[in-house]
């Protein structure tokens, strides 16, 4: 876990819980259930419970947690505890209150015991914010308007070894520099921010229009592979039993059609909405767009994950008008950050399914 990005998620983090004052909401759900309990004749009970609770709900459901990208979900997940927040929290809550609906005593110690340790998490992460403000750790922070992708790495899929590590870094790059020159004109030098080590996890700043075109190829492919993976796990529970490969390639031919086919209406769309170049590189370009998306989508399957991240440009002053260039700069950050917002990690299990093509045929 690097240091400085766990200093920038805290902050995050304690800027939310503050304004969302999930704290506050959660003891006055406490409050107005021990009283409901304690006089369950007095119907103003019931009533401030329910208010309580839409408040808790929507606060929770207006989290930005809920947003937040997969690796720093997990850096909350790993300091946390039991401590949930935002929807997770929301549906917990919920949970609990349907299953002791005739016991509501139950109820009220799981929320009592929610509470304590929420404000014992919020406290944690206040002294740990001081603690790294005394210490002199920065923070690693987005300018506003700036991007960042982060590339997950299974370590199993490289042995731990460095060669390995090194090809899936050059195949990165392969990828990035496909779809900065489709929608730039040209290739680019990509700067490595950080690397985390628990799984090697790359963060890389890309600019707006790679970012734009990665986010959405990489939403569709995902939203593609979901159907995939269901054919994937009967594949999979096919060969638990017993079925022999031979019986089961005739699936794996229908997945990867599925896949490929997307894969090359995609890059057909890239090209066609952002190329300017000459013809003749155009088609060899389209053709490297779909090996560089069949290798991105060839390692989601084997359990690589895509994130993307970026800092949205301040509000503009009540009356301030945005040029068009800028209009069109603010545009796009929503766009991506839209997109970016439906790029969720699919956990994989099993032998993967996805073969598709990572050369050009000559």
């Amino acid at each position: 876990m690097n240091v400085e990005r766990l200093h920038r998620i805290l902050i995050d983090l304690d800027e939310d819980i503050e304004l969302s004052k999930i704290a506050t909401l959660l003891t006055q759900v406490q409050t107005h259930l021990q009283n409901q309990i304690s006089q369950p004749n007095q119907p103003a009970h019931q009533t401030n419970l329910v208010a309580s609770l839409e408040k808790l709900y929507k606060a929770l459901e207006q989290s930005k947690y809920n947003n937040y990208s997969p690796s720093w979900k997990e850096v909350i997940s790993e300091i946390s505890g039991d401590n949930i927040i935002g929807i997770d929290l929301k549906n917990k809550i919920t949970e609990i209150l349907a299953s002791n609906s005739i016991t509501p005593a139950k109820a009220l110690e799981d929320i009592k015991k929610i509470t304590t340790d929420f404000k014992e998490f919020q406290t944690a992460i206040q002294n740990t914010l001081t603690g790294l403000g005394a210490l002199g750790v920065e923070q690693e922070i987005l300018e506003p308007g700036e991007c960042e992708l982060g590339y997950t790495i299974p370590r199993d899929f490289v042995e731990n070894k460095l060669s390995e590590l090194k090809n899936e870094i050059a195949e990165l790059n392969f990828i990035l520099n496909n779809i900065s020159e489709a929608v730039t004109g040209e290739k680019q030098e990509f700067e490595v921010k950080t690397i985390s080590s628990s799984e090697f996890l790359l963060y890389v700043v890309i600019g707006l229009q790679v970012a734009n075109v990665l986010s959405k190829a990489t939403e569709r492919i995902l939203n593609h592979y979901k159907q995939i993976l269901e054919i994937k796990n009967l594949r999979n529970q096919l060969k638990a039993t017993g079925v022999p490969d031979s019986k089961t390639k005739g699936i794996e031919t229908h997945a990867n059609g599925l896949m490929e086919s997307e894969v090359k209406k995609i890059a057909k769309e890239v090209i066609k909405e952002h190329y300017e170049g000459d013809n003749g590189r155009k088609n060899e370009l389209e053709n490297g767009l779909v090996i560089s998306l069949n290798k991105l989508a060839n390692r989601i399957d084997k359990g690589f994950n895509v994130e993307i991240r970026i800092e949205p440009l301040p509000e503009p002053e009540e009356d301030e008008e945005l040029s068009e260039k800028e209009q069109q700069k603010a545009d796009l950050i929503q766009s991506i950050s839209e997109s970016a917002q439906n790029i969720e990690y699919i956990e994989t299990q099993g032998k993967s399914i996805l073969e598709l093509p990572e050369k050009q045929e000559e």
